[in-house]
């Protein structure tokens, strides 16, 4: 394959506004930007794969523009909800299908999300492979991914899965680890990074809403 092919490619970065009176450090995965940028839409779709080795689909328990799933255990989808506050829903670990017993028309994209740890980072690539592969046909669409560090430093291989793994979904976000989350039962907004990075999530979210109208 071409240095083109997504699940590669570790340049691929979308740049987003930065105000000038908001100085923000350097990431280590993805440095001065936000988000990455990959494929819309899957790569590799075939008939016949099945969905519930990676996340069951489910129909929508409720109307959000964005439905964190959690791609395992401790995934940290509940605080990541908590922190886009009215704009996410926690979808405990399964993959929303539109539901005709909810009001009004159907919304809401998928932001998957994993921990950095070994065990995360696999259970984000099943699931990202099973996506690309059609598994996820009929729920709702795929918004991207969010990795959440496991530790204050991530390893030099850590950081290349991240790019990698980013890199297949729509979009993608890295949260660096935040020691006050370990002290706070409901974790709030803190600012620079993390913020630019939900309002990222948002923004994205709603570009994809406007563009199924």
């Amino acid at each position: 394959m071409g240095s083109t092919n997504p699940f590669i490619d570790r340049s691929r970065v979308e740049p987003e506004a930065t105000p000038a009176e908001e100085p923000m450090e350097d990431d280590v995965v993805l440095g001065s930007r936000v988000s990455t940028t990959g494929p819309r839409h899957p790569l590799a779709v075939r008939d016949g794969v099945d969905a519930i080795d990676t996340l069951p689909l489910s129909p929508l328990e409720a109307m959000s523009a964005v439905l964190v799933a959690g791609v395992h255990g401790g995934a940290g989808a509940t605080t990541l909800a908590q922190l886009l506050g009215e704009d996410a829903t926690d979808t405990r670990r399964t993959w929303p299908t539109p539901n005709p017993w909810l009001n009004g028309p159907t919304t809401g994209a998928v932001l998957l999300c994993a921990r950095t740890h070994a065990r995360g980072l696999d259970a984000a690539r099943a699931v990202l492979t099973a996506w690309h592969a059609g598994a996820y046909a009929t729920g709702l669409p795929l918004l991207g991914i969010c990795l959440i560090d496991d530790a204050p430093r991530l390893s030099k291989e850590q950081i290349t899965e991240i790019k990698r793994l980013t890199a297949m979904a729509p979009h993608g976000w890295h949260l660096p680890w935040q020691e006050p989350f370990r002290r706070e039962l409901e974790p709030s907004s803190p600012p620079g990074r993390v913020s630019r990075m939900l309002r990222s999530i948002r923004t994205h979210a709603d570009r994809l809403g406007r563009t199924k109208e």
